[in-house]
């Protein structure tokens, strides 16, 4: 088939600055198309992303709850394991002192006896004892002597005082004297 354009000149270039006004509108349409469903999807982008933060910010907001109980039963744990510390220092401090007497007690050679005892004790729970005791013979006292320093890790620093000999009736005499001695009980366990 052939074409025949019997239109002068004139109007056929007039059809062809017409298809070129169409093929610009054409364009400009499909650019401002582009243009708006690009426009659309950052949209909708941004709602999603709006969707996220708030989900997002939601979840946040509950882990700051969870960490608010964390960091509260931390306290609490605190709180009672200051006073589980603390009855536990009541209870060995409550235990010292029958300890230090059962250990003494042991040490005791059988022809003394106290008669007064006086006790310090120091921040580390070491007990400073000056024992006034009665013997009835000399080798009692070197005997309990001997014993005291024969366990370095309960009892250190042991000094005798100067032994007063009493003579009573029936030819008995007993002899006075003190003992200093340091009591450690942590290093005896």
């Amino acid at each position: 088939m052939i074409k025949i354009n019997l239109l002068p000149k004139e109007l056929q270039e007039k059809d062809k600055s017409l298809d070129w006004v169409i093929v610009g509108y054409a364009v400009i349409l499909l650019v401002a198309l582009l243009a708006a469903g690009s426009y659309m999807l950052q949209i909708r982008g941004y709602k999603k992303n709006l969707i996220k933060k708030e989900r997002w910010t939601q979840q946040l907001n509950e882990i700051k709850v969870k960490v608010a109980r964390v960091e509260e039963l931390d306290g609490q744990k605190s709180v009672l394991n200051a006073k589980r510390n603390t009855v536990f220092q009541l209870f060995q401090g409550r235990l010292l002192y029958p300890k230090f007497m059962s250990m003494l007690y042991s040490t005791l050679p059988r022809d003394i006896w106290l008669r007064e005892l006086s006790l310090q004790e120091d921040g580390q729970k070491n007990i400073k004892a000056v024992v006034g005791s009665t013997s009835l013979s000399t080798n009692s006292i070197a005997e309990w002597v001997k014993t005291l320093e024969s366990n370095p890790k309960l009892f250190t620093d042991i000094s005798l005082s100067e032994i007063q000999v009493v003579e009573l009736a029936d030819q008995i005499t007993t002899y006075t004297f003190n003992i200093t001695v340091n009591y450690h009980p942590d290093l005896g366990l």
